[in-house]
């Protein structure tokens, strides 16, 4: 498992995989997910539409996948917490499968200033041997800041395809990024999901992958 971690670091030419992925790689989308529905007044909405909107993007995305693997990141101190997997079973993964595969420490001053100590970003990698699965943590992960539960809440979760070098990220209700070394595979999804791209990001998205008249 320590070997695939680090080949996808390799890939993907980064120390560990960034908060947004949008913003990290060229060839990225994001997606809107909860959209207009109100967390405020209509939190079923919400969570119904951007649930089922990452389960078709993710689906679509690791169509031809037979390799998926589950990074788990949480943040603490130099120990990792053994909160940061709850919910994991639900999903239909073993907690005995989830393997550690280190931290990185985050040179956090303020953090520093405040506790005296650094703030660490710790990983765990399991593989994800049934496509059902996906479904289940993209739940854990839309429901992270709603009044939903179950529900990831100091977990972030991104699916991996190593070998063919995608990258999926729901970090909450409001969006999802998908990220591929592969420009033509994200072209796919740009025009198959045109609708639910994030608005506020589509200048960007249409400069990289609008087919040209």
């Amino acid at each position: 498992m320590k070997t695939i971690f680090t080949s996808i670091q390799d890939q993907f030419g980064v120390r560990e995989l960034p908060p947004s992925l949008f913003h990290a790689f060229d060839n990225a989308l994001r997606f809107d997910l909860g959209g207009k529905e109100s967390y405020i007044h209509f939190p079923m909405r919400r969570f119904s539409q951007a649930y089922e909107r990452a389960c078709t993007i993710a689906h679509a995305h690791f169509e031809d996948s037979s390799e998926i693997y589950l990074l788990l990141s949480s943040y603490g101190l130099e120990q990792p917490s053994k909160k940061r997997l709850n919910h994991i079973e639900f999903c239909g993964i073993e907690r005995s499968d989830v393997q550690y595969v280190g931290r990185t420490a985050q040179h956090d001053e303020e953090h520093m200033a405040e506790f005296g100590c650094d703030q660490f970003r710790h990983w765990d990698i399991v593989k994800v041997n049934d496509k059902r699965s996906i479904s289940d943590i993209m739940w854990l992960c839309i429901a992270s800041e709603m009044i939903i539960e179950p529900a990831f809440h100091s977990t972030k979760a991104y699916l991996v395809d190593a070998k063919n070098c995608l990258i999926l990220h729901a970090y909450d209700d409001r969006g999802l990024d998908v990220v591929s070394l592969n420009k033509a595979k994200l072209s796919e999804l740009f025009i198959k999901f045109n609708k639910w791209l994030l608005e506020y990001d589509l200048a960007r998205m249409n400069a990289m992958f609008a087919p040209d008249d």
